[in-house]
């Protein structure tokens, strides 16, 4: 009989499976390919404007980085802000989980991700910006609820379909906030306070809480106060260290981007051979993580656009794809050649495992002793060592009695304070695919046997005694300081630790407007005051509870948003393609018009499209 979390984990196990399985990523992807084809590769074709509306525009427009609106965001405050709620953790852990598993071709199939999500996101925005509406205090708001209600639900037939579907939008977004948005990250942040600084985790939730409260109940104008200062600064922090290794490790740069290319389209046999299982765990982890890093499709960033002073629908839709494009195609490339251009300096797997210790141990898996290699390879390494799912390997005193066992298990002989142990061997002829990894690098640790009343047991002469070991894959963010400390020391882990702290506490204050602009779509603007007190109760609880689960149904509803929001952006392609082309032929063609002379048809004014709603649209073009 199961018991009910075991019950709620295994059909959510299930949920997830669909959510975020191959057919759901190849719709994203697919809905990407849909926008770049009918807006004739926007992204491509106007890359220059796009980039000078956009990077160039905070240097050089005022109007860009202030504004006037008192109920309003700018439009950098509103991209720093969304990428508040992106850039960090899938850009640091997401990279360094999509190489491990992916391997380097990984790499590849995030930038094909990020280069159709850009459309993705562009028409997220110009939908958001087009659909949005003023609350009762003035503010706008907009997101995939009210591009659904208003613009899908005015199509013929779809009016009650898209209601509900943007009911269920918005009811998974506000659960969401609490899980991926909130606590997952606040228990992130205490592991790393706690583990490197030692600060215990009530106490980095108490102040976490604090902090958040007085930002989150300031609103939308105090949240992006906060990111467009802080954003900038561990954005720009990041990347200067890594470029400081792709400077030292230039070299490497042939290499890395060889093995990226050259590992996307590898279909060889691994492990005694499943053709073409290589290439499709590398296209599988590129365009998962290049989902997870930059969120195009889920429909959640648009939320904050929709805040924006801007007037010009397309204006916001280009700083969509500057997201995409910083967010991904920069800082995930940076964080992918750190990783691969990084060497593996770590005693060889049997140095280690001759004197194991209950302390954590880094260990090669593909070196010989004394011998320096890559810490990520370009073939798949096997670890050999038989582990049960929570990576824990029991030891034996002695070489079980063969005969009473199963043919051909083999063992292999490890020392810990002084004592000679045994432990189970995977053969090569029973391995999987998920046996292997790319990773060099493995930790390992032995546990100390305890007596009843939780006392470490040892030997006649005073030795620990150990009944086994856990041997973990170094992932994550754990690899990525790794790569940091081979540079700049170990010294990197705790600044490493500092900036997910900032990255995570930001993706917190992302979350906690997503959430009130859900909210406020289902029950009213009362209803805000009441969601913000309970987000901020919350970190306290994230901060202290071991979330395991909670960050598993936080994954799925967070991918159960990307549905209604999919088929309201595939919907409403036409309405993109429409306010794209009446903004090209304001914009693009100015200088062809001006030049006709004055023919009255050809300098006739066209009617900007810059919303569904004539009292906004008035209002805009007073402005």
């Amino acid at each position: 009989m199961l018991s009910v979390i075991e019950l709620v984990s295994k059909i959510n196990e299930e949920i997830n499976s669909l959510v975020w399985g191959v057919p759901m990523l190849i719709l994203i992807i697919s809905t990407g390919i849909l926008l770049t084809i009918r807006t004739g590769f926007f992204q491509v074709v106007r890359a220059k404007y796009v980039g000078n509306e956009t990077f160039f525009a905070i240097l050089k427009k005022k109007d860009v980085t202030k504004t006037k609106d008192k109920k309003a965001i700018s439009q950098f405050q509103a991209l720093t802000t969304a990428l508040a709620a992106t850039i960090g953790t899938g850009n640091i852990a997401g990279v360094a989980t999509a190489i491990t598993v992916g391997g380097p071709g990984a790499i590849f199939w995030m930038w094909v991700s990020a280069f159709f999500g850009m459309m993705t996101n562009y028409s997220e925005n110009v939908l958001g910006i087009y659909y949005r509406r003023k609350n009762d205090k003035g503010e706008w708001s907009g997101g995939a609820m009210y591009y659904l209600k208003d613009g899908l639900g005015s199509k013929k037939g779809m009016k009650k379909a898209a209601n509900v579907l943007a009911v269920l939008f918005a009811i998974f977004c506000v659960l969401a906030s609490f899980g991926i948005g909130n606590m997952t990250q606040v228990n992130s942040i205490a592991d790393a306070m706690h583990s490197n600084f030692g600060v215990p985790v009530f106490i980095t939730g108490i102040v976490l809480a604090v902090i958040a409260g007085l930002v989150i109940v300031g609103g939308i104008k105090r949240i992006g106060s906060v990111t467009e200062k802080l954003v900038p600064f561990m954005a720009l922090a990041y990347i200067f260290g890594a470029l400081i290794i792709f400077i030292s490790n230039y070299r490497q740069i042939p290499f890395v981007f060889g093995s990226i290319f050259k590992d996307a389209f590898n279909v060889s046999a691994i492990g005694g051979g499943v053709g073409g299982y290589v290439i499709k765990r590398a296209i599988t982890m590129g365009f998962k993580r290049g989902v997870f890093s930059n969120e195009a499709g889920l429909g959640s960033s648009v939320m904050v656009h929709s805040a924006s002073d801007v007037k010009e629908p397309v204006i916001q839709g280009m700083w969509g794809i500057f997201e995409v494009f910083f967010d991904t195609i920069i800082v995930c490339t940076l964080t992918s050649f750190v990783l691969l251009s990084s060497s593996c300096h770590v005693p060889s797997q049997n140095e280690v495992l001759g004197n194991l210790t209950t302390k954590e141990q880094y260990f090669s898996i593909a070196a010989e002793e004394g011998e320096e290699i890559p810490l990520i390879d370009k073939e798949y390494n096997l670890m050999m060592i038989e582990t049960d799912s929570n990576g824990n390997a029991k030891l034996f005193m002695e070489i079980p009695n063969i005969e009473t066992m199963e043919n051909d298990i083999g063992y292999i002989e490890v020392s810990a304070y002084g004592n000679t142990y045994y432990v189970q061997a995977k053969l090569q002829k029973d391995t999987t695919e998920g046996d292997y990894v790319y990773t060099n690098i493995m930790s390992v640790r032995a546990n100390a046997l305890k007596d009843e009343n939780g006392k470490v047991m040892k030997d006649e002469e005073g030795n620990i005694v150990v009944d086994s070991i856990t041997v973990s894959q170094i992932n994550g963010v754990s690899l990525v300081s790794y790569a940091f400390s081979r540079r700049f020391g170990d010294f990197a882990g705790k600044i490493l630790a500092v900036a997910i702290l900032l990255f995570a506490f930001s993706t917190v204050l992302g979350w906690s407007f997503y959430g009130t602009k859900a909210m406020e779509f289902l029950l009213g603007t009362k209803s805000a005051i009441v969601y913000k007190v309970i987000f901020v109760c919350f970190i306290v609880v994230g901060a202290t509870l071991n979330l395991g689960l909670a960050w598993d149904i936080a994954d799925t509803l967070n991918g159960l948003m990307a549905i209604p929001n999919l088929i309201a952006v595939i919907g409403l392609s036409g309405t993109v393609v429409r306010i794209t082309k009446n903004y090209a032929a304001r914009k693009f063609k100015k200088n062809k018009k001006n030049n006709n002379n004055g023919n009255s048809k050809e300098m006739e004014e066209i009617v900007p499209m810059l919303s569904a709603f004539e009292e906004y649209d008035t209002i805009s073009n007073s402005i």
